[in-house]
Parts: C-alpha cells; structure tokens; sequence
C-alpha cells in the first residue's frame, strides 16, 4: 500500500466519521423540534393525527439507530435484558404498552449515538444550535404572541394528537395548560402571565433544556472566553422568559455540583434516589390528607402521596394500577419498570462506564442529580424533546471524555 493510498484511506474514514457526526446533530436537533413544526403543520397546513406524532418519534429513532446498530458490542445484550424484561413485566401486568418500550430505548439509543458520534466539539455544536433556535422561537413567542399562536397552535396541536382533555382556549390564546402562571410568575413579574415554551411547546421542558446547556456550558465554554457569557445570558433570558423556577434550580445544582465532584463516589450517588423515594414517602406520611399546591414542597406532597398509592407488586412493576403518575416520575418508573429494572439500567450508566477525566465525571454527575430532582416533581425526564440532547452529551462524555482548561486526560479526579 503507497502512502496515497494511506492518506485516500484516512480521509475517507474522516469523512464518513464527519458525515455521521452531521447526521446525529440533525437527529438530535429534531427530536428537539419536531413539535413545534408538527403544530405548524397541524395550524396551518393540515391536522395532523397521533398516528402522525407516533410516526415522526418512530422516524428520529430509527435513524439514531441506523448510526449505531452495528458499532457497539454492548448495545445488544443491553436492549435484548431490557426489552426482555420490559415485556415479561408487562405480561405480569396484563398489558403490553409500547411507551414504556420508547421510554426506556431513548435513553439508550442516543447515549450510544453519543458514544459514537458525539466528540466534545461535535457536543459544543449541537448546544450552540439547540440554544439558538430554542432562544430565538422564545423571544419570537414572547414577543409576537398572537401571530405565532396563529402559525403554531400549540394548545391546538396536544388536542389533535390526542395528549390533553382541556377545552380549547381555557388557558390563554391556543397555549398549553401550564403556559399561563395564573398566580403570577416568579422570575420578574412585570412581564406578565406568559411562560414562554419555545420549540418544546410547554415549559417544563423550556426548563430542563436550560438546565442542561447551562450544565454544558460550564463543563465545556468556559475555555471559549467571553463567548461563555453571551451563551449563558442567552439560556438566562430563556428561563426567564419561561417562568422556568425548576430550571433555575437545577442550574445552581449544577454548579454545586461540578465544585464538590471531585468529593463525591458512585456508591454514594447510587443510593441517593432510593433515600429520596423513602423521604418522599415520609413527607406524604407526615402530612397525611394535606392538600398540595404548585410550590416545590407543594410538589413533593404530590410525588410523596401518589407514590404511596403503590403496593408492593406494583412497586416491582409486575401488577397494573389506574392511578396518573403524571407528576411523580419516582411513581411512573417503578409502575413501568419495576424497581429491579429501574435499579439495573441506574447501575448500568453509574458504574458501567467510569469517568475518564474530571470532566467526564461531573457532567455523568450532573445526569444523575438531574434525574433524581426531576423525577422528584416530574415524569418529564422521558420525553424525547429533551432527552435525546440529555443522553447524546452523557454518551459524548462517556467515549470521548471531555477535558476542561488546564486539565490532562487521566488525571486525578475522576472516580
């Protein structure tokens, strides 16, 4: 072999890898966006069905799994145990419901396009378009609110695809229910009721994309000097213009948490969401018969109370039960998953891959605190607008370990 043809090799190979990386953003970049331009279709174009939203999730799946399928060996047995057992689980329950298949593979399938594809440049890029478009649709809703609900019904969309039983302009002009703080925003009042939501078309995932490019941020932009604060001001005014207060919250998690990493073990994080379901459960307990109301204690309540209405076959996911879980994410994993599968895909991305680099592993530690507050409060922790950018950046890290300023691959810090 002459070295052209060496150098005509490595190109080629540098291509097709610069092809995939393109590819897996554009993926990522739809599962963020596919929504918001479904309601544009649904307003403006012609309706649109649940069998169209089914179809669209099914497409951006597929396409992360035909630039994985057959790059890792441990992706089968991974989605042979899991799928295994989600089936017999709901054999147990007397009721195959292929959400909880979706649910659990979209974590999977992006964490291994991740490892794939995701690079901490091709990461770097895909935050700076996600923060963009999500930050340029959230001034033009706040902005031009009328117009934009005309071209994008949101309210109108949830109707059609079938998600939402509430009567058609009950919460603001063609808004989500939670689009309107009717008791008043907390971050700056004076711009009124409106919580923005962007591409995502509700706020709460407004406010779990903030927390999660904010969390890049830090890890990674930095080194970019003055540009770290132009992007960080930009998901600022984001969860502003949303009312995001979990948002806020979680992003003071993550810069606590990036300073005491060095600290903290996988042993200790491991345990950390069964304690919280114990203390969930107390609360409700302690506080038994009391109302909840929308403050985050308020939502602790709820989460500690439906969390209670689970016996112990259903806590194993293997016996069905009518409650709605919708705002106890703890509640839901266990009712589809079963506490042994909830704690074996936990340990799988805990301890399956252990951070390379200080960097690595505080990001892998912001994943963890990230889903252990939300399914606090929140069964959002699953839906794809979010989930996908979530798990592409944790699997980025995990194969390509990011390294921050003034730190060497290796070096100490990284359990």
């Amino acid at each position: 072999m002459t070295a052209s043809d060496t150098l005509s090799g490595q190109t080629s190979v540098e291509t097709q890898s610069g092809s995939a990386a393109a590819a897996a953003v554009a993926i990522v970049i739809a599962a963020l966006t596919f929504n918001q331009v479904l309601a544009f279709v649904n307003a403006s174009i012609t309706p649109v069905t649940p069998l169209s939203v089914m179809a669209a999730e099914v497409l951006i799946l597929a396409a992360a799994a035909s630039l994985v399928w057959n790059r890792s060996e441990s992706l089968y047995p991974l989605s042979v145990a899991l799928a295994a057992w989600l089936v017999f689980a709901m054999t147990m329950r007397s009721g195959f419901d292929p959400k909880v298949l979706r649910d659990a593979f979209i974590p999977v399938l992006f964490y291994f396009l991740g490892q794939r594809c995701g690079t901490p440049e091709t990461c770097d890029r895909l935050v700076a378009i996600s923060i963009a478009i999500v930050g340029a649709f959230a001034v033009i809703e706040w902005a031009f609110l009328d117009t934009y609900i005309r071209y994008v019904d949101i309210l109108g969309y949830y109707l059609a695809k079938g998600s939402t039983d509430v009567t058609l302009g009950g919460d603001g002009p063609g808004l989500f229910t939670s689009g309107i703080r009717f008791e008043g925003r907390t971050l700056l009042p004076f711009l009124g009721e409106h919580r923005v939501s962007s591409v995502f078309l509700e706020p709460v995932s407004l406010g779990n994309f903030g927390a999660i490019a904010f969390a890049w941020l830090l890890l990674r932009f930095r080194a970019y000097g003055y540009a770290f604060y132009g992007w960080t001001a930009l998901v600022l005014i984001i969860l502003v213009l949303g009312d995001a207060r979990f948002g806020i919250y979680l992003c003071a998690t993550a810069a606590a948490i990036y300073l005491v990493a060095p600290l903290v073990r996988p042993g200790l994080v491991f345990v950390v969401p069964f304690v919280l379901v114990v203390v969930l459960l107390a609360y409700a307990g302690a506080l038994s018969g009391g109302a909840w109301d929308n403050t985050l204690l308020g939502r602790f309540l709820l989460s500690g109370q439906l969390l209670s209405t689970l016996d112990g076959w259903q806590a194993l996911g293997l016996a069905p039960s009518d409650v709605n879980f919708v705002d106890s994410g703890y509640a839901t994993v266990l009712s589809q998953f079963g506490l042994f599968g909830a704690a074996g895909l936990w340990a799988v991305y805990l301890f399956g891959s252990p951070a390379e680099t200080p960097a690595a592993w505080r990001f892998k530690l912001f994943v963890c605190f990230y889903l252990i507050l939300l399914l606090s409060i929140s069964t959002s922790f699953a839906t794809i607008k979010t989930a996908a950018l979530l798990w592409f950046l944790a699997g980025g890290t995990a194969e390509n370990p990011p390294v921050e300023p003034g730190e060497r691959c290796g070096s100490a810090g990284a359990p």
